[in-house]
C-alpha cells in the first residue's frame, strides 16, 4: 500500500493460440482482474496497472525494456525465457532490477544476480518487488553488469557451439 501512485505494472500480453479455449480464458481472467485491480486502486492521474494485448513492434518493446526501472518474469514454466534476457540487453545503463522466477529457463544462468521469485508465493513475490524497488543504486549497476555480461558471453554462437559439440 505504501507504494500506491508511485509504481506501476505494465503488463504486455502478446495474442497467442487465441483459438485455444484455456488461452481465451486466461485472457478473459486476466481482463477481469486487470479492471477489478485498476476499479479499486485508480486515483485521478495514476493507474496502477497497464495492460496491452497487442503485438508491439521491436523498436517499441526496446523503449519499454529501457524505460522500465524493474522486470517482473513469472514464468510457472518455461525455456529460454528471452523476455529476461531481452530485458537485461537493452538495460544499457544499468540501473535496472531484474525479478524472475526460479521455473524460467534463464533462472539457471541469472539465479546469481537477479532476485528470484516463486510466483505461487505472492508474498514472497511482493516482497521480492519492494526489494528491487528499494535497492540502491550501486547494487543495481553490479547486478545487471553480471547479467549483462552473462548474456553477452551465454549468446546464440555459444549456444549453437554447444549444441554442435554435443
Amino acid at each position: 500500500p505504501e507504494l500506491k501512485e508511485k509504481v506501476c505494472l505494465l503488463q504486455i500480453m502478446v495474442p497467442s493460440r487465441e483459438d485455444v479455449p484455456m488461452y481465451k480464458e486466461v485472457k478473459t481472467r486476466v481482463e477481469r482482474l486487470v479492471g477489478e485491480i485498476n476499479g479499486r486502486h485508480s486515483t485521478p492521474g495514476w493507474t496502477p496497472l497497464h495492460y496491452f494485448y497487442r503485438n508491439l513492434p521491436h523498436e517499441e518493446l526496446i523503449h519499454y525494456y529501457r524505460a522500465a526501472d524493474m522486470a517482473l518474469v513469472t514464468s510457472l514454466r518455461d525455456g529460454m525465457n528471452l523476455v529476461a534476457k531481452e530485458y537485461v540487453a537493452c538495460n544499457v545503463k544499468e540501473t535496472g532490477v531484474l525479478c524472475l522466477s526460479e521455473f524460467a529457463g534463464a533462472a539457471m544462468e541469472f539465479h546469481r544476480h537477479a532476485l528470484m521469485v516463486n510466483p505461487f508465493d505472492t508474498q514472497g513475490t511482493a516482497d521480492a518487488i519492494r526489494n528491487a524497488i528499494e535497492s540502491d543504486p550501486a547494487s543495481r549497476k553490479k547486478n545487471m553488469r553480471a547479467l549483462r555480461e552473462t548474456v553477452r558471453r551465454f549468446n546464440i554462437f555459444h549456444w549453437m557451439d554447444c549444441f554442435l559439440r554435443s
